[in-house]
């Protein structure tokens, strides 16, 4: 029992004898007499420039830390500016580190601003100082782990990040980004121990403009042993601005839930939000982190698209052709890029119960979503369309730059649909369509000329709007001198009934070519043939009208002599 009060007696001592050196150390070392070495030591490793305008301090006890007053560094070879900070403070906890603990006071940075830049060569301003950092991750011997199997156990008191922010610049594509105003506040972070956190930022960006700010609350878990990170309670508010909004300014709450598992690599998110009258509700999900694989069931009571990206003006859908064959097909020409597709692998669903595009409406619209390989199939997908129903699927593939289109309408009201696609009331009666059509291309020009596929229509029951045969025949009569004509009152329905109309096209090469088109009507007959030249906007096309031998219901026998 000596001996071990003895080694006791020593061990005291010498941890005695650590706090009075730490203490010693403490009191007569001062940091600020190392920052010329340090500053040289960095140019020589580097070739940037650090300075320190602030002072550098040093704690032994009861915690080991440092924290440092405002600093800089430069650019490679450059008085440019990479990066500065205002303060940063980090202190861990000299006790427990000997029960093999670490215990890590509050965390503080104030003041961070960081320079990205994109080379026109593709590399990144911050390349070289990763290769300064000495072997990669890769190469590095594994850690040993511990004799006894122990884990070590992480606690920090919390982290505040103030006034922090970044800004990118892409030399080549010229696009910059820029984040500001970058806060977060967390509680204590520790296993099993739950806590809440703070986060804003504001987002600025050229190409696409945005002009976003994001305020985020929300509880959080953290389980060590399971690698397991739940976020609570989760409320944010979501700010979107800019000139080409509708609103100019977009307010979207959000809130819900998120939960990941660090050691399956998965992340599942129940969320809600709602965007003016949209209430959405979904589910999202990410199986695996390398490489990603997201799914998704997202449901939306109503959406009127029209509202943030209103439909052109007829008068402007009128002048944009002139000045573009002034110009040339060329210069009006539109790229189409589906690379975004490529390593994207995505599985889901979209439902909407109300939705307005381009003036159309329609409801109960759902379509499943696969992305795969560089390709993309929404579909099946179906709606109900003016008393009569969509379905079809869309195909789009990066890797061969095709989209493929297969539509079917069945029993569907032309009048109102027309009336709301147009802004004309001039037709009326029900109606069936099919269209199953690709295109290949990276433009919108070249997709149209190599449009390729078939197209079929039929309308029965119905009306031309504004023009009625029988009422010009009464006329034409009239110049003649037909008595019985003149008493006749005029049909001030303006309009000419038809019992159907059909017609079919076959597509090739960017040209929709028919020649079976029907129109029986009680009073006529039409039939037609010829080219729709959609990738050159020209039309080549011969229709017959004929009166038939009876005409009643469209003014009886005078008619018909």
């Amino acid at each position: 029992m000596k001996v071990v009060k003895y080694l006791l007696y020593v061990l005291g001592a010498g941890v005695g004898l650590a706090v009075l050196g730490a203490i010693a150390v403490a009191v007569l070392f001062d940091p600020n007499q190392l920052k010329g070495e340090i500053e040289r030591f960095v140019k020589q490793q580097t070739g940037r420039t650090l300075k320190f305008e602030g002072d550098l301090h040093l704690a032994f006890w009861p915690s080991i830390g440092a924290s440092m007053g405002r600093a800089s560094l430069s650019e490679r070879a450059s008085a440019a500016q990479f990066a500065s900070l205002e303060s940063a403070q980090l202190a861990v906890r000299l006790l427990p580190l000997l029960r093999g603990e670490t215990i890590v006071d509050r965390v503080r940075l104030s003041g961070l601003k960081v320079n990205l830049v994109k080379g026109r060569d593709g590399k990144f301003n911050f390349e070289d100082l990763l290769a300064a950092g000495g072997e990669r991750p890769a190469e590095r011997a594994p850690a040993r782990e511990s004799g006894h199997g122990a884990q070590v156990r992480f606690d920090v008191s919390g982290v505040q990040i103030e006034n922090t922010g970044l800004s990118y610049r892409d030399l080549k594509s010229g696009q910059t980004v820029e984040i500001s105003g970058l806060q977060l506040r967390t509680g204590r972070i520790a296993s099993g121990v739950p806590g809440k956190l703070e986060f804003s930022a504001n987002l600025k960006s050229d190409k696409p403009v945005i002009d976003a700010g994001i305020e985020l609350a929300t509880g959080y878990r953290y389980d060590a042993a399971r690698r397991l990170v739940a976020l609570d309670g989760l409320t944010s508010k979501l700010t979107l601005s800019g000139p080409d909004l509708p609103q100019k300014k977009l307010t979207i709450p959000l809130n819900g839930s998120v939960q990941a598992d660090l050691g399956k690599q998965s992340v599942h998110a129940d969320l809600a939000a709602k965007l003016d009258e949209s209430n959405i509700r979904a589910k999202l999900g990410l199986a695996g982190f390398e490489p990603p694989s997201y799914n998704f069931d997202v449901e939306i009571d109503r959406l009127n698209v029209d509202r943030y990206f209103p439909p052109a003006e007829e008068g402007k859908r009128g002048a944009a052709p002139v000045g573009a064959a002034k110009k040339g097909s060329a210069a009006a020409d539109t790229p189409v890029d589906l690379s975004a597709l490529k390593g994207l692998r995505a599985r889901g669903r979209l439902r909407i119960g109300e939705l307005q595009v381009q003036r159309v409406k329609l409801s109960k619209v759902a379509t499943d979503v696969r992305i795969a390989d560089g390709r993309a199939e929404l579909g099946p997908h179906s709606a109900s369309l003016y008393q009569g129903a969509l379905a079809g699927a869309l195909t789009l593939d990066a890797n061969a730059r095709r989209v493929a289109l297969n539509e079917k309408l069945s029993d569907v009201s032309i009048g109102p649909l027309m009336a709301d696609l147009m802004q004309r009331d001039i037709i009326a009666g029900r109606g069936e369509g099919a269209l199953d059509v690709n295109a290949t291309g990276s433009s919108v020009n070249a997709m149209k000329k190599s449009l390729a596929g078939n197209a079929q229509i039929a309308l029965h029951d119905g009306a031309i709007k504004g023009f009625n045969l029988g009422e010009a025949l009464r006329k034409a009569e009239t110049l003649t001198g037909s008595k019985s004509a003149q008493s006749q009152a005029t049909d001030q329905s303006q309009k000419t009934d038809f019992t159907e109309m059909t017609a079919s096209f076959v597509i090739r090469n960017g040209v929709a070519h028919n020649d079976d088109l029907s129109a029986k009507a009680p009073l006529f007959r039409v039939s037609g043939a010829g080219d729709i030249d959609i990738g050159n906007s020209r039309i080549e096309y011969r229709a017959k009208a004929s009166v038939v031998g009876t005409a009643k219901g469209q003014g009886g026998r005078e008619r018909s002599e």
